[in-house]
C-alpha cells in the first residue's frame, strides 16, 4: 500500500481537526488500546494517519487505510470532573470560565480537587477577589465536548 495523495491528507485533516473526540473501532497492533477506547485527535500527519491521545494514555496513531476510528458526536456534554480525570495525568493546566468565575488549575490542583483535598477558587478576572467554590459544584459544571480546547498542555473551556 502506498502513501495517500495530498488531497486525501487534506480531506482527513478537515474531517478530524485537533480536538475532535474519537472512538477506536479497529487497530492491528499488539499494543493497541481496547476497541471502544476514546481519545482526542492531536492532528493528522503527512500519511493521513490520525494522531490520537487515547484516554488510557496511549498515543498510537490510527493508520490510514489499516486502522479505524469513528468521530463522537460534537454535542456530547462532559463535566469538569471528566475533563480533569482525562487530562490531569499528563501535567495539563486548566482554565475554566464558570458561573462562579474564572478558575485556573495546575495538574497538581486538579489531583487535589479530585481527591477532595482542596477547594477551588473562582474570581471575576482578578485573583485578588477569589472566593472558594464547593468542590462538587465545580466538578458538576459541564460543557459541550466540541467547546473544549486543548493545546500545548492547556485545557480551556467555558462551562455552565
Amino acid at each position: 500500500m502506498g502513501f495517500p495523495d495530498r488531497e486525501t491528507v487534506e480531506r482527513v485533516r478537515r474531517e478530524y481537526p485537533a480536538g475532535t473526540r474519537v472512538e477506536l473501532v479497529r487497530m492491528d497492533d499488539a499494543q493497541a488500546p481496547p476497541i471502544g477506547t476514546q481519545g482526542t485527535v492531536e492532528g493528522v500527519d503527512d500519511t493521513a494517519s490520525i494522531m490520537v491521545r487515547w484516554d488510557n494514555g496511549s498515543h498510537l496513531h490510527v493508520v490510514y487505510g489499516v486502522d479505524a476510528c469513528r468521530k463522537l458526536a460534537d454535542d456530547r456534554e462532559v463535566t469538569v470532573e471528566e475533563l480533569l480525570r482525562r487530562y490531569f495525568p499528563s501535567g495539563t493546566a486548566f482554565y475554566f470560565m464558570t458561573p462562579s468565575g474564572y478558575v485556573g488549575l495546575t495538574a497538581k490542583d486538579a489531583e487535589k480537587i479530585l481527591a477532595g483535598k482542596m477547594k477551588p477558587k473562582g474570581h471575576p478576572g482578578n485573583p485578588e477577589f477569589a472566593m472558594e467554590i464547593e468542590v462538587q459544584e465545580l466538578l458538576e459544571f459541564r460543557c459541550k465536548e466540541a467547546d473544549v480546547q486543548e493545546r500545548q498542555g492547556v485545557v480551556r473551556a467555558f462551562v455552565y
